[in-house]
Formats: structure tokens, sequence, C-alpha cells
């Protein structure tokens, strides 16, 4: 497959938002204490992005490292060696010789790959979202049993709209090395296990050092202020704990609606409503 293909197919596998159809994107979470922390997100507008270790899923960024098969992949290694080991010092000459060294202890270098890949892949940063706010599984299990809260995000604005859609699949992940300078390089990231597909997940990345990044402290992707669209309370949510959220909403530079959640008397589904400034 060329270049421009498998570029082509990973944008049909790993859409934008607005590619997918979606203008909002969800993100739940535990009103744990202390509250305070939250005014990272809603007072000083920085989005946290998790590292894959702190992940309920245990395998992600973890995908199989696949020795090439075919003489023009093991050039293509052989190349990509040598330019680091001039990048490092090397000559010619003397990167030529270690790699050839290396590469006749082939298991010595795959274990030296792997590892390389391990390690970025473990630095990777990562910020979920899903495309529904009614979800009740979410609210179960992300949102504390209703008692946390869920945010709405502008998913036509940037940096929400960069989310990439997560794809699932039987299949486990194989990374390349090297990999793609462009955004299938991002893949190993963006694959899990069908088990997690009712989640409809949708991705933010940071990736250490990279160029062409939206604004980012290295851990929190910056918001400009108009991000977030709703905050939705919990429907066990309690009243101290709305409160502090709700003062800490109005501190910061965002103007998003309030809402309280209830659960319906009559169906398994939510309702939703808007609360005026100062009910909380």
């Amino acid at each position: 497959m060329s270049t421009e293909s498998e570029i082509e197919q990973f944008k049909q596998n790993h859409p934008y938002p607005d590619h997918a159809g979606l203008t909002s994107l969800f993100r739940f979470s535990r009103a744990t204490l202390p509250l305070d922390r939250f005014r990272l997100l809603f007072v000083e507008g920085k989005l946290y992005h998790s590292l894959p270790s702190q992940f309920n899923d245990p395998f992600e960024c973890r995908p199989h490292f696949r020795w090439p098969e075919t003489a023009e992949e093991v050039h293509k290694i052989r190349k990509h060696l040598i330019s680091v080991a001039r990048n490092e010092g090397k000559s010619r000459k003397e990167a030529e010789a270690i790699v050839a060294k290396g590469m006749a202890k082939a298991g010595f270098v795959r274990s030296i790959i792997h590892g390389a890949v391990s390690r970025t892949l473990g630095e990777v940063r990562v910020c979920s979202f899903t495309s529904s706010k009614e979800n009740l599984l979410f609210w179960a299990h992300y949102a504390d049993s209703h008692r946390g809260f869920c945010v709405e995000y502008d998913a036509t604005r940037l940096p929400i709209s960069y989310a990439l859609k997560v794809r699932y699949s039987k299949k486990y992940p194989e990374v390349r090395y090297p990999a793609p300078n462009d955004a299938r390089g991002l893949a190993p990231v963006l694959i899990k296990s069908k088990e997690w597909a009712y989640e409809e997940e949708f991705r933010t990345i940071l990736v250490p050092e990279a160029h062409r990044q939206p604004k980012n402290d290295g851990t929190s992707l910056i918001l400009s202020g108009n991000e977030i669209k709703n905050v939705y309370f919990g429907a066990l949510m309690e009243e101290a704990h709305r409160k502090v959220l709700f003062d800490l909403i109005n501190e910061g530079p965002f103007n998003p609606g309030v809402w309280q959640t209830r659960l319906s008397s009559s169906a398994f589904e939510l309702q939703f409503e808007l609360l005026a400034n100062g009910d909380a």
C-alpha cells in the first residue's frame, strides 16, 4: 500500500469529530476531593492529559513490535539507525560499522528497538472523550455512580477539534519502526479491543517534543476560554460538591450552561435541567 493510501486509510479509521458528524465531545469525571484541583480546568483553562500508566486498561499503548520480513523494511531500519548514530556524533563509517554489528545480532537490535518504542509510547499523554452525555455506563464508571459530573466540549474549535476517533479491533496493534513522520505514527495510541467499543472514544494526544502540536504545558492542553459549552452535575452529586464546582466555573474564563441531571421516574434514562446562575 502506498503512503498516500495508508494516510487515507488512517483518516478513515481515526476521523476528527467533524468528519464523524459531531459538534460536541463529552468527558466524565469523579467529584473527588479536594475539589479545588478542578481549578486547573475551570479557572486556569488547562485540560490535563494522562500517561498510559494511569489508564484502567493495561493494554494501552503496548503494541506488538514485529520484526520486518522484507529486505526493503530491514533496509529502512538499518538506514534509520545509521541516521540516529550520525546524529549522536558518529562518522558515517563509524555509524555503519556500529549498525552492521548490531544488525548481525537481530535479537539484540529487536530488544533495543522494542525498548525505545515502549519508552516513547509510555510518555505520550492522552485525554479521552465520548460522543454522548446520556451513556448510563459512563455516569456509573467514570462519574462515580452519578456523583460526579460531565463536561461538554465544543468539538468544532481547536484544540478539541484535533481529537481523533479510537478504532476498536480484534487484532492486536503492531508498531512500525521507524514510525511514520505523520499522524499514522499515532495509530498504536488509537487502537483498543472491541470490548471497549461502547465507549465511542475520541482522544487528544500530546507527544513529548513533537512539532506542530496545539498549545500545551507538557501535561495539559491550554484552552482559550470558549471550548467548554456545558457542565452537567450528576443526579446524585453532593450539594456541597456542586457548590464548589459552581463557584469554580463562575470564577473562570468559560461561560458554559450548567445543568442538573435527574433520573427519570419512568424509564432508564436521564433528564437535564438548566440551572439559573446561583441555583447551585
